[in-house]
């Protein structure tokens, strides 16, 4: 069976020959440090080729580690725009082409800069958004995906071509506590912002996969809703606010593309609003965080297994760094709850972090390979 037959299987809840594994998508990349360990180890140097993502936390895209883990995926990346050049202001902020300005801190980015942080509507009017068109982010894309389509048994996705989406954006523009208190005293500027990123985030989308979109499975969404503890915002909040733009994007994309998944990551306890993520035209959560409040596996299957495939479920806090016994603990697990009958993608929960034993990188494999085998018997 190939990889991308593997897959389709697996998205039609069907058993195919084992678990589909993942590596290098938009929540399973490798954190800078770590991907140059795992080079290193493998005798590989990193190549400016893979550098897709500089600035970032995880910088690299490395296929060739995905072929020595036998990941059955190739993600295409969306790339930066031709006409603007981030830069630094006199505070040594990072301007992106939102007017957000980032520092890196011990390797991860903080947001430094919020341009919309006066929250005032006539500031909003006169924002200067992204050219969601710019002909630099999607250069070379279509032939690169149609050559994989063709050519290799690869399961092909897009990765997010707006990280952050709507509500994070909103955060990322606004400040956390300017934007969380404006959802309660001014919902008029709520409204026109939520608005705003919506009709963004459609044309980004809907220009990126004008290209690849019909040599792919899914396409990916980034946009944490939840803590481990909870949700940021309540369900009514989320319906007041997000669903009727989430599901407006999710059309619009499947209009153009009638045979693409919407893949959906939320970190934390999202139980809560996976119904709500079902009812906008999610077909695929992302990352079933094992150890947030109400994410028990096993839980999760029975209620929502039969409309949604899972993707990830391996634990990054504990299990991936912890010893061989608890990653393979944790391997079985995730296979014995989520892979019967079908719908289940493996891969870890997050980005593959520096306190984890490049041994144990590869073991979770090694497991995956060994355990996700059909018929489940664990």
């Amino acid at each position: 069976m190939t990889s991308r037959e593997r897959v389709r299987m697996a998205l039609n809840h069907q058993e195919p020959d084992r678990v589909p594994v993942d590596l290098w998508g938009s929540a399973s990349r490798i954190h800078t440090e770590q991907y140059k360990k795992i080079a290193a180890y493998l005798g590989l140097e990193p190549r400016e080729s893979d550098l897709l993502r500089p600035g970032t936390t995880t910088q690299y895209v490395d296929f060739r580690i995905s072929d020595k883990v036998e990941s059955d995926f190739r993600h295409v990346n969306i790339l930066p725009p031709e006409n603007f050049q981030k830069y630094q202001d006199e505070e040594g902020n990072t301007i992106d082409e939102w007017g957000i300005g980032r520092k890196l801190f011990q390797g991860f980015n903080a947001i430094t800069k919020n341009p919309l942080a006066d929250m005032e509507m006539e500031t909003l009017k006169k924002h200067k958004w992204p050219d969601p068109k710019d002909p630099g982010r999607t250069k070379g894309l279509g032939a690169l995906a149609k050559d994989w389509y063709e050519n290799t048994d690869y399961a092909i996705t897009a990765t997010s071509a707006v990280s952050g989406v709507v509500f994070e954006n909103c955060q990322y523009l606004c400040g956390t506590e300017n934007f969380m208190m404006a959802m309660y005293e001014d919902a008029e500027y709520v409204d026109a912002l939520v608005d705003k990123l919506t009709e963004i985030n459609i044309e980004f989308h809907l220009n990126y996969l004008k290209d690849v979109g019909d040599y792919c499975e899914w396409i990916e969404f980034t946009e944490d809703f939840a803590t481990q503890n909870g949700l940021f915002i309540s369900p009514e909040l989320f319906r007041r606010y997000f669903k009727k733009g989430h599901t407006e994007m999710f059309r619009a994309i499947k209009k153009q593309h009638p045979n693409i998944k919407i893949w959906f990551h939320s970190c934390g306890s999202l139980h809560k609003l996976i119904q709500d993520l079902l009812d906008c035209g999610v077909d695929i959560i992302n990352p079933m965080q094992p150890f947030a409040k109400d994410m028990d596996s096993a839980v999760l299957k029975k209620e929502f297994g039969d409309r949604a495939c899972f993707h990830g479920g391996i634990d990054i806090q504990y299990a991936l760094p912890g010893t061989p016994e608890q990653l393979e603990e944790e391997v079985k697990k995730r296979i014995e709850a989520f892979a019967p009958g079908g719908g289940y993608i493996l891969s870890p929960t997050n980005h593959v972090q520096s306190d984890v034993p490049v041994e144990n990188f590869f073991l979770l494999y090694e497991l995956a390979h060994k355990y996700g085998r059909y018929p489940i018997s664990i």
